[in-house]
């Protein structure tokens, strides 16, 4: 939608105030644009016209005191521009050529009739247009010579064949050239030669279109220096779109690019720095930070920049940088050496970490930053602790008291000993430096030891590394021998600087020898004794040892001391046909023997079902390194632990058994896994002590309660561990023909106690077949069948409460919907009619609280009688249906309703409620189909029906018909039928209504017990 055009205020200056008044409605009602203030005189014209802004003036010429003409030359001494109308009835030549003269606008003479008045406003809105228009550019013109002069850019203004046609002054002062040297100049002259072919594609879009257009390219000055400028060129046009100037700002950006790529260089460096570089505010918050940082403390520049920086401290540290930090901005006191100190900074995970840190302070502007380079120093720390303990260790093997070390120079000459060394002659170490090593006191008794030892040091000095032992004497006399090496120490280039010699006392070590030859043949003779087999092999796969329990485990026909020398992958090849998988024994034995490492406890299983337990572990003998061998018959155990893992599995089965059939079936079963024994061989006596029963039954718990064979054998022994509840294992004779056999009466037992629920028995043909073992297994399966038999009964008789209390629970609160619903209507009602009564005096509104009462009664009955249907049926006793059925028709009012009775079924029910069932049924068919009804029950199949001729109870609401306080009609309580869903739920019967044979409702009961008739 556009705007108004502006509103143009007139003057209209005539000294009959009636043609002014006519003159302004015309005016005004020609155009809304247009509103006229009017004057009678000049002069009241001239001071309303310095009061405020007028866009136009109409006179009137012939005006007493100052006429027209002298009026407008009057105006024209202060607003030589502002439109003047002359509009005059008195008019002539001469009259108008002195107001041009004058410099009016318009001149119009006054005419008769309205349509002068459509003349004089638009000569009026022309003027002002032409007025506002020339005021406008003029505006526009003083604007844009105040921006091209006074612009702190340099400005270029261009014809169009894109030629200089001025410049102020900041251009001339960038480009160093005056106006007058460019005016004329193309553009070419000031852009160098490698840059006009982009500047040309700008000059030929500026010339074909309009808008603007952003460049930075390389310029000439007039003394050929280069710079670089940013320009923004801008096309101008006109209404009809022809150019009418085009400008171009710029300015010399030379010095700000080298100051960004001096900075981005910088930035760089920064950037791509190993250490950390990190600036911080006076408050301690970090500014930036290169990505240095998350190598070395684990944190993205991202994370840390408007953080403190003692995010990379622990506490501590934070603590005494943050005292010391505030102090030197208080005092300017510097407590650390800010050219190098190292501290200790904090990763993001929390680990320390050591740093090189060199500090300065900047000022830029007024800010006041501090700059921190941080370099990471923990491999320099690593490289130092590790020649730290390189130096440990060198000094820990060079002064072993154990050790005797010297360093020799290549030609033999001591440099050091150390004072392990000297002990041996009571010399002091520095005593033996720059001497021959060979001339040394410990060889001076012997001059062939002394041959020897400058033999050995010209071959270490010629790179080899020499060993030897040799015989010394000690500053006492005493002989002792050693053993040691000369080893050559090489510099970078492999030249041989220094010998290292080492030797240690070995003369106990040779007593030791002696003692282990003898400790090896008592061990040899305790091999023979082992009940575990054992065999001892060389490095070369030869047999050292072997006793004659391995003969025995394995059925060797080669005796042990037969085996020594012979090779053990021959034994091992004779031992693999035994085991359950020969070849997968020989690659295990290759493989551990190889390797030489240590193997306990590991199983391997052989051919006859037997399991063994190997174990290797390399040893050191006299001769070299060996293998020992043992190996340990581990079946019964393994039997033990299958029969225990299977006892386990079976508490977690009985843990989560439903009911007790199924936990005396997994308990039955379980005894045969753990005694690993046959079916047949377990039986349950009953909790009677009346009868035994074979686990392998098909129907176990159908066996265990209905006729069992009798149980005489044994029966004292049951007796007594149903009563002691302790788990028994006896050898006994017994002579039961159906699970004993005849020809061998004599038999191990294995008696379970489970307490009330019986016994288990576990029999076996072979005598002391149950030891221990069985016993303690056995008593617990028992515990555990006990507990799952208790935990069973009680999660049924929890169960059971548990519905109860729910169907408790679903009656009150359908009770409590009902007295707060129901009953709350009547005696609302009752409630308003006494007040009623009260207030009016009129006594028969007391009818409608009698109603009322008479409707709460009857609800309160009907309540009482569905709690009452609540209680779960306890008796129940064959009844005839037809009898029942007369009696309570009887007690239904029928009026000339009529019964037909065609059931002859004797149902179990109780009697009681199922005659209130029926008194319901009846009551409902009369209530809802009249006294003209007729009402039929009949016998089904497993219950019965009662259906009636009447309107019946639609298919969209028979879902609802059993809740309580539903009825039909409007005097009903609505609790017939609910009290009747009660009764058959209590019975465990099933209740369905349907459309009748004739057309009425028919109730179907089934699920009843029937007697056969």
């Amino acid at each position: 939608m556009s705007s108004p055009p502006p509103s143009i205020d007139v003057l209209h200056v005539d000294d009959d105030p009636q043609v002014s008044e006519l003159a302004a409605i015309f005016l005004e009602r020609e155009t809304d644009a247009i509103a006229v203030q009017t004057v009678t005189t000049p002069t009241d014209a001239l001071e309303r016209l310095a009061t405020g802004d007028i866009d136009c003036i109409v006179s009137d010429y012939d005006m007493p005191g100052m006429n027209g003409i002298e009026f407008l030359q009057t105006v024209r001494d202060d607003y030589p521009d502002l439109p003047f109308i002359l509009y005059t009835g008195k008019g002539s030549e001469e009259v108008a050529s002195d107001a041009i003269s004058a410099g009016v606008t318009e001149y119009l003479q006054k005419e008769a009739g309205t349509g002068q008045y459509t003349v004089l406003a638009n000569r009026i809105t022309n003027a002002v247009e032409q007025y506002r228009s020339a005021h406008a550019l003029e505006a526009s013109r003083n604007r844009l010579a105040l921006f091209f002069e006074q612009s702190p850019l340099g400005v270029i203004e261009w014809t169009e064949s894109f030629e200089v046609a001025r410049i102020n002054a900041a251009a001339e002062a960038i480009l160093g050239y005056t106006e007058a040297e460019l005016r004329g100049a193309s553009w070419e002259m000031l852009v160098p030669p490698t840059e006009q072919s982009a500047v040309d594609a700008i000059v030929e879009q500026l010339l074909v279109g309009d808008g603007g257009f952003h460049s930075i390219n390389e310029n000439v000055r007039k003394d050929g220096s280069r710079i670089i400028c940013e320009w923004h060129n801008r096309v101008v046009t006109d209404e009809a779109g022809d150019v009418v100037a085009i400008f171009s700002q710029f300015q010399d950006i030379t010095e700000r690019r080298r100051q960004r790529q001096e900075l981005e260089r910088h930035r760089a460096v920064v950037e791509a720095a190993n250490s950390t570089i990190i600036t911080v505010d006076e408050s301690g918050v970090v500014q930036s930070v290169n990505p240095a940082v998350e190598a070395a403390f684990g944190y993205s520049p991202a994370d840390l920049v408007g953080e403190s920086v003692t995010t990379l401290m622990s506490d501590a540290v934070a603590k005494q940088h943050t005292a010391a930090f505030e102090r030197y901005l208080e005092t300017g006191e510097q407590t650390l050496d800010w050219d190098y100190v190292e501290l200790v900074g904090q990763h993001r995970d929390e680990s320390a970490v050591p740093l090189a840190v060199t500090f300065g302070e900047v000022h830029h502007g007024d800010e006041r930053l501090f700059v921190g380079i941080l370099r990471d120093i923990s491999d320099r720390k690593a490289r130092q602790a590790e020649l730290r303990e390189k130096e440990r260790r060198y000094q820990a093997v060079f002064n072993d008291p154990n050790i005797l070390v010297g360093l020799l120079d290549p030609d033999g000459t001591v440099v050091a000993v150390n004072d392990t060394a000297g002990s041996y002659i009571d010399t002091p170490a520095a005593d033996l430096t720059g001497e021959l090593f060979w001339d040394a006191p410990w060889f001076a008794h012997s001059k062939a030891l002394q041959s020897d030892i400058k033999s050995w040091v010209t071959r270490a000095a010629a790179g080899e590394y020499v060993e030897f032992e040799a015989d010394h004497v000690t500053a006492e006399g005493d002989l002792f021998t050693v053993e040691g090496v000369f080893r050559p120490v090489t510099d970078e280039e492999g030249d041989v600087v220094s010998l290292l010699v080492s030797s240690h006392d070995i003369t106990e070590q040779t007593e030791h020898k002696q003692e282990l030859e003898w400790t090896n043949a008592v061990l040899s003779t305790l091999l023979t004794t082992l009940p575990i087999g054992v065999l001892a092999e060389s490095d070369d796969r030869e047999v050292l040892a072997m006793n004659p329990r391995l003969t025995d485990l394995f059925n060797l026909e080669t005796a042990p001391q037969e085996s020594v020398g012979a090779d053990c992958e021959q034994l091992a090849e004779s031992l693999s046909a035994q085991f359950s998988e020969p070849s997968q024994f020989i690659s295990r034995i290759e493989e551990i023997a190889s390797t030489g490492r240590s193997v306990h406890g590991e199983t391997v299983d052989l051919a006859d079902g037997r399991t063994f337990v190997r174990s290797h572990e390399p040893i050191e003998l006299p001769d070299g390194e060996g293998h020992l061998w043992t190996y340990r018959d581990v079946t019964a155990q393994r039997a033990y632990e299958d029969r225990l893992a299977a006892l386990n599995e079976t508490a977690q089965d009985l843990l989560t058994a439903p009911s007790r059939e199924r936990v005396v079936q997994i308990g039955v079963h379980a005894a045969r896994d753990v005694l690993g024994l046959d079916a047949n061989a377990i039986h349950l006596l009953d909790a009677d002590r009346t009868g035994l029963v074979p686990v392998a039954s098909t129907n176990l718990v159908a066996d265990i309660i209905g006729e069992l064979p009798t149980f005489t054998p044994g029966d004292s022994i049951a007796w007594r561990v149903f009563d002691e509840g302790e788990a028994l294992a006896v050898d006994d004779t017994h002579e039961h023909p159906d699970i004993y056999n005849p020809e061998s009466p004599i038999r191990s037992e294995l008696y379970f106690p489970l307490g009330d629920y019986g016994i288990l028995i576990a029999g076996s043909q072979t005598p002391g077949t149950f030891g221990q073992k069985d016993l303690v297994l056995g008593q617990i399966l028992a515990g555990n069948i006990v507990s799952a038999l208790d935990q069973v009964d009680e999660m049924h008789q929890r169960r059971a409460r548990e519905r109860e209390l729910a169907a408790q629970n679903d009656r009150l609160e359908e009770f409590a919907s009902i007295v707060s619903h129901d009953l709350r209507n009547p005696l609302n009602v009752a409630e308003g009619r006494v007040a009623l009564a009260q207030e009016t005096r009129d006594w028969d509104q007391l009818t409608a609280v009698q109603q009322a009462f008479d409707r709460m009664n009857a609800l309160i009955d009907d309540l009482l009688a569905l709690a009452r249907t609540g209680a779960l049926v306890s008796d129940t006793e064959p009844v005839e249906l037809a009898s029942v059925v007369e009696r309570c028709w009887a007690n239904v009012p029928s009026a000339g309703a009529t019964l037909q009775v065609s059931s002859k079924q004797v149902v179990h029910a109780d009697r009681s409620r199922l005659q209130q069932l029926l008194e319901n049924l009846l009551r409902n068919a009369v209530d809802h189909g009249g006294s003209s009804v007729t009402v039929h029950v009949g016998d089904l199949p497993t219950g019965f029906f009662v259906e009636d001729d009447g309107s019946g109870i639609p298919s969209d609401i028979r879902d609802t018909a059993f809740r309580a306080g539903w009825s039909t009609r409007d005097d009903g309580t609505g609790f017939g039928l609910s009290i009747v869903q009660q009764i058959v739920t209590a019975h465990g019967w099933a209740i369905t209504v349907r459309n009748g044979s004739r057309g009425g409702a028919r109730f179907e009961i089934t699920g009843v017990e029937v007697e056969a008739s």
